[in-house]
């Protein structure tokens, strides 16, 4: 069996974790500790010998002291990227329905993680909370946003919702025509 896009990836995020944890003295254990993962997961993931969900790379990043976009970025010295239609890194997600997929915007470390989701989930799943701000931008189809709290907020083509990260967050699909999200979360 030959190797897919999903094995270079793991492999290639698992390395940087690796470079990364090891450059900040840590181990497999102390990273487990401050992510709340297992240190036989990380040691599988950094040797692309498993995926991580979003999620999971939030919590690596935040124990590294970095961004889901630092751990995903190629290796460049430019400046000024273009990503085209179709490019970008397709991150590998168990938690999103079939159909539905994930892709990674930036190329290097920047200061915003631009990734944008094309389908989503019909139902709402648990909240996602991490660091940072969020911004989310609905190209097309509709929405309901939902916080901790029971605020609600049903969005459509070109609406923008933006929130401290820290506040428990969901989405999900409303209707049945094809939805396009673009999510933007920062580290500040």
């Amino acid at each position: 069996m030959g190797r897919t896009a999903s094995d270079d990836w793991g492999d290639s995020v698992g390395a940087r974790v690796r470079e990364l944890r090891r450059g900040r003295g840590l181990t497999l254990k102390k990273l487990g500790e401050r992510a709340g993962l297992s240190h036989a997961f990380l040691s599988q993931f950094e040797r692309g010998l498993t995926t991580a969900s979003v999620n999971t790379l939030q919590r690596i990043a935040v124990a590294l002291g970095t961004t889901v976009s630092a751990l995903l970025a190629t290796r460049t010295e430019q400046e000024i990227g273009v990503l085209r239609a179709g490019e970008g890194v397709a991150v590998p997600r168990a938690d999103v329905p079939d159909g539905t997929t994930v892709r990674s915007l930036s190329r290097a470390d920047w200061p915003v993680q631009p990734i944008e989701y094309t389908g989503g989930p019909v139902e709402f799943g648990d909240y996602f909370e991490h660091v940072g701000h969020e911004m989310l931008y609905v190209v097309s189809g509709r929405i309901e946003l939902d916080f901790a709290g029971g605020r609600r907020e049903e969005l459509g083509p070109a609406d923008v919702a933006t929130y401290p990260g820290s506040t428990p967050h969901r989405w999900r699909v409303l209707g049945d025509e094809q939805v396009r999200v673009l999510v933007m979360v920062t580290d500040r």
